[in-house]
């Protein structure tokens, strides 16, 4: 029996005729707005990068880690709308042009990057920016015309899913220590007239809220949870691949391997800051590739959280990787270090493909079910670092005979760190805790270069 016609919506149920008859935002007037959103989204995931080094609560890099790649969906979702409506397209990569309040909303911008600490930054991002933002995005849904601007407001519903998520998380996570750099950002907003713009301008009082400057620290942080932070014997790089040690123990290796891979997030966040010049392309596809690698380390998190082990306490994740490529690499290096590494974990004797089988001979299901994503994730990687070094003129070749370089180069380096902690062999105690026996792997080869 075919519906009754009176019984369906009209206007394919984007709104009533009543509706869609009310004049919403000009053209002009949405891109002006869009142009504000997209800058606001585009600052805001740079600033989650450049402080996620150096924050030392995981759960909070975690965070930053995920919220940084929803911005820069909703940046690019953005960038197209944009494109959609003005041709050509406005500039993009810098502040919105012919908008007199887009410097002091740059300068607001500026002011949350410039937390001192995880308190700071919290309040400033999930007290101040996000939560002005999804007003900004709601007043846009209410106000634009439904039918003749559904594509913005689609948009627009779908990033609110993520910033109503992200606020559910941040929400009330800081402190009342916090206050006055609240009040102070807040002043910084008012000035520029809020998301919008179109709210009363409230000149600040440098007097009471001098602007502070931005100070970035890629050395990367834990917190007080963790210990051997600086002890870089991390049996585990070896083991996972020795052919004579069984696949319980080498499966443990690889859940290891996935929880210290923090250290890439930690490492890439620092390039990302520092290339400031890149298409948004590079910053685009190497965000996803921090959230990827992040979800990877979390994984690794819940298998040991699955077997009852506390792995912030008994696993040193130490800061070796991260340290020695942000300290003693160029940026441009450590692009190269990442991807001949990723293009390394296609060998299907000891790269993803080895590793996924791995766990599944030890029996372990849910292990074989998070390397089976992490397998698929790692082959976009390694084609993220080939499009991003192709830019650069440089070949896959000659990255991977330049990472080796880097590597022995800052490796060395790692020696002026190693007085920060007892250098010591923990894999055979925590195997006989874990697996309840002895090790197979007493003797061990050297570490291969691109184990990280």
């Amino acid at each position: 029996m075919s519906p009754s016609i009176a019984e369906f919506p009209e206007l394919a149920g984007v709104a009533t005729y009543g509706e869609a008859s009310r004049i919403g935002f000009s053209v002009d007037e949405n891109v002006r707005r869009l142009m504000r959103f997209h800058w606001v989204e585009r600052r805001l995931m740079a600033i989650l990068v450049a402080h996620l080094t150096s924050e030392p609560v995981w759960e909070v890099k975690c965070a930053f880690a995920l919220h940084q790649w929803q911005s820069a969906e909703h940046v690019d979702a953005l960038r197209r709308r944009i494109a959609e409506m003005r041709s050509p397209t406005p500039r993009l990569d810098t502040i919105p042009e012919n908008d007199p309040t887009a410097g002091p909303l740059d300068a607001f911008l500026g002011q949350v990057d410039a937390a001192r600490d995880t308190q700071d930054l919290l309040a400033g991002v999930y007290g101040v920016l996000l939560p002005a933002l999804a007003a900004a995005y709601r007043d846009h849904i209410a106000r634009t015309n439904p039918l003749v601007d559904y594509p913005t407001r689609r948009l627009l519903r779908f990033a609110l899913i993520d910033i109503d998520e992200a606020l559910s998380v941040g929400r009330g996570a800081w402190s009342e220590k916090a206050a006055a750099w609240t009040e102070h950002l807040n002043a910084y907003l008012a000035a520029c007239g809020g998301i919008i713009g179109d709210s009363a301008i409230e000149p600040v009082d440098q007097t009471l809220y001098a602007p502070r400057p931005t100070l970035h620290d890629f050395r990367p942080r834990r917190d007080d949870r963790f210990h051997g932070r600086y002890n870089f014997e991390f049996a585990p790089h070896i083991v996972y691949s020795m052919a004579d040690v069984p696949a319980d123990e080498r499966n443990l290796a690889l859940l290891c391997k996935r929880t210290l891979e923090m250290d890439v997030p930690e490492m890439m966040a620092s390039f990302m800051t520092e290339r400031a010049d890149q298409p948004w392309e590079f910053y685009r596809d190497y965000s996803r590739q921090l959230w990827d690698e992040a979800r990877h380390a979390m994984m690794g998190s819940v298998a040991f959280e699955a077997r009852g082990v506390d792995w912030k306490a008994e696993i040193p994740l130490n800061v070796g990787f991260a340290l020695r490529l942000n300290l003693h690499a160029a940026p441009i290096e450590r692009q190269m270090m990442l991807y001949a590494i990723e293009q390394s974990l296609m060998s299907a004797e000891t790269g993803k493909r080895y590793e996924y089988e791995t766990a599944v001979d030890a029996g372990d299901a849910l292990s074989a079910h998070f390397h089976d994503y992490d397998w698929a994730d790692e082959v976009g990687h390694a084609q993220i670092g080939r499009r991003m070094l192709k830019r650069e003129g440089i070949s896959s070749d000659e990255a991977r005979a330049r990472a080796r370089e880097i590597h022995e180069k800052t490796w060395a380096a790692l020696d002026q760190y190693r007085s920060l902690d007892e250098q010591h062999d923990w894999w055979p105690a925590f195997v006989r805790r874990v697996l309840g026996k002895e090790s197979a792997a007493a003797a061990r080869p050297g570490l291969n270069i691109f184990s990280e």
